[in-house]
């Protein structure tokens, strides 16, 4: 089946499912996929629907019926102060992850900040989380459990959220972990929760920028890349990326992220406006006392 046009030349489920074997995807894996469903070209498919039930295929295709299939449905609900439902809440990250975590046989985590639908063999005991965003009883924990493969398919190698984990079992200054209340509804049932999230201080300033990380993983062959009209297609192993994330940061506590360079006037603003704020709070607490 076509499902896009790239200058003249016809991109099928075939053309993407011998890609990802190519990357080493076998019958049996579990694949983590963050994806960009937008970048390889033109649309060919009837509708949208069309092109993303054949995309799902394709993935259950590669991993076969002893395989399992995670997709990130984040809503970082409790993050900005939302319910939870774990029915009914939108997936943030893309129009795959939405579809798919919709389908027949997928089951949604509880975790009312980065949630993931699952699909295949292992889906319970992977859907088995807990309070903890990226600690080693998270999703992603999970995953180096299962000796699993992270996909980016089409994404920037920036989405992949799996390196918060390497993060926080690192311990890096620049996050720390803060705990976010709040109501999550499963299945119909409303429930009041907490969760934990290694946030990015709001005192550091820095940007997320995993470009050395990528050319690393890339240039020494932990990660295989291949191109597919205009979107790419990388695979890496759970585990080595946990292991070689954790030999950079030693090397470079800052491998991760770019540092933002800003004036001292600049820093001024930025400090007083703190400072401003901090007051408010207090005057705030004075008059509710």
């Amino acid at each position: 089946m076509i499902l896009y046009l790239n200058e003249n030349k016809a991109i099928s489920g075939e053309d993407f499912l011998g890609a990802l074997q190519q990357l080493g995807v076998q019958q049996g894996d579990v694949l983590f996929v963050h994806s960009d469903v937008s970048v390889f070209g033109k649309l060919a498919t009837e509708g949208k629907n069309e092109l993303l039930e054949a995309l799902a295929g394709v993935f259950k295709k590669a991993v076969g019926e002893n395989g399992t299939i995670i997709m990130p449905t984040f809503s970082y609900s409790f993050y900005h102060g939302k319910v939870f439902d774990v029915e009914k809440t939108r997936s943030e990250v893309g129009i795959l992850t939405e579809y798919f975590r919709k389908q027949e046989g997928v089951i949604r985590t509880a975790q009312p900040n980065h949630s993931v639908a699952i699909f295949g063999k292992k889906k319970n005991e992977l859907a088995k989380v807990g309070i903890d965003c990226f600690d080693g009883n998270s999703i992603f924990g999970k995953m180096r459990e299962a000796g699993g493969k992270i996909v980016i398919f089409g994404a920037p190698f920036l989405s992949c959220t799996f390196i918060h984990s390497i993060e926080q079992a690192h311990g890096v200054p620049y996050r720390y972990l803060k705990t976010f209340y709040g109501t999550i509804i499963n299945k119909g049932a409303a429930k009041k929760e907490r969760s934990t999230f290694y946030v990015r201080r709001s005192e550091n300033k820095i940007k997320t920028d995993l470009s050395r990380l990528e050319s690393y993983l890339l240039e020494n062959g932990f990660m295989k890349e291949t191109k597919l009209g205009n979107g790419k297609i990388m695979v890496v192993d759970a585990n080595t990326l946990f292991r070689e994330g954790m030999k950079m940061l030693d090397k470079d506590i800052n491998f991760f992220v770019r540092i933002i360079p800003v004036s001292k006037a600049a820093d001024i603003i930025f400090y007083f406006r703190r400072f401003l704020g901090n007051i408010k709070i207090q005057v705030k607490n004075f008059l509710i006392k």
